[in-house]
């Protein structure tokens, strides 16, 4: 039934010249890691520092439990499970990994969503604008039946989870607020589960089928980098945090001081991040396993998002003359 609601899509596009194509490839990237990783910037540099928090909270859990899902399930993406499917080209090239659930569909629930029933300062945002943000999210999870890269069950099985792990955040950052150590205990917890998915992502055994020439159709090894980078995004993340909360603490009061962060940590989070890329691909050349080079990749360009780049702000800002700050 899946793979024939997709045929029936992919008809549709074939029959209206791809009408639809532009704009849903347009809407899908609204659901990939590095759009929604960068909008999360902005908020946390520059406009409010919890709800960029709470953000990356939901985000960055939502990956670890996408990573320990999908090398579990080992579901082959649509086209390699039928060869009728055919996804549009730019899609297939992002759609990397095992097929479910969807990735993209849990970031955009993890932001999209989390900004929809987050606060600012503690006053919710317009009704109208959460009601647009909802119907994004959906049309992500649509985008990414209508391209052909994920089944209808890869999407509805991650907006579930998507907006379970939002309901739980929501409900475990007050109780870290309201308990001194709580946050060492999110710390240990966080990356002792990161550990766990890089050990169960390198050590457990993956299915092996064949094509009709004897050739290895899907190779688990390359399909569960995607979960050793979702567990040095979560290292990144916690540790980042925890230095943050515990030793940097900056704050989003003051908007010349806002300017000034969201400027600096854009253009420098924007220069690690390729220098990241460039030293991961030196490592795997050199040896190293692709899946933790990719990680220590991630590990590196999440903490420095959360933490190195407002650690590196503040130490100029102490240079600087703002008023009321």
């Amino acid at each position: 039934m899946d793979i024939n609601y997709l045929l029936m899509l992919q008809n549709f596009r074939e029959a209206t010249g791809g009408v639809l194509d532009t704009f849903m490839e347009v809407i899908t990237k609204l659901g990939e890691t590095s759009i929604v990783v960068f909008f999360i910037g902005l908020i946390y540099w520059g406009v409010n520092k919890r709800q960029g928090i709470f953000l990356m909270f939901s985000l960055y859990t939502n990956r670890i439990i996408n990573g320990f899902i999908k090398i579990t399930a080992c579901v082959y993406r649509p086209w390699i499970r039928d060869s009728r499917i055919t996804p549009l080209p730019e899609a297939k090239v992002d759609a990397t990994g095992y097929s479910f659930p969807s990735g993209h569909t849990t970031n955009a629930v993890s932001v999209w969503g989390g900004l929809a029933v987050s606060t600012k300062d503690g006053t919710r945002i317009p009704k109208w604008f959460s009601a647009i943000l909802a119907v994004l999210v959906l049309l992500i999870g649509f985008s990414r039946n209508y391209l052909g890269v994920h089944t209808p069950q890869d999407v509805v099985v991650a907006l579930i989870i998507g907006s379970a792990v939002l309901f739980l955040i929501s409900k475990l950052m007050p109780i870290i607020d309201e308990h001194t150590n709580m946050d060492i205990w999110v710390l240990l917890g966080g990356v002792a589960l990161c550990v766990l998915l890089i050990l169960y992502a390198a050590l457990k055994s993956y299915p092996v089928d064949y094509a009709a020439d004897g050739s290895v159709i899907v190779e688990g090894s390359k399909m569960a980098v995607d979960s050793f980078k979702n567990a040095g995004m979560g290292i990144g993340f916690f540790i980042g945090w925890f230095i943050e909360r515990r030793f940097i603490k900056f704050s989003t009061d003051n908007n010349t001081a806002n300017i000034i962060r969201l400027i600096l940590c854009v253009l420098t989070y924007a220069i690690l991040d390729h220098f990241a890329g460039v030293g991961a691909d030196a490592l795997i050349a050199a040896g190293l396993n692709s899946g933790i080079a990719k990680a220590l990749a991630e590990f590196v360009c999440v903490f420095y998002f959360v933490a190195g780049g407002p650690a590196l702000t503040e130490l100029i800002l102490k240079f600087v003359p703002i008023k009321d700050r």
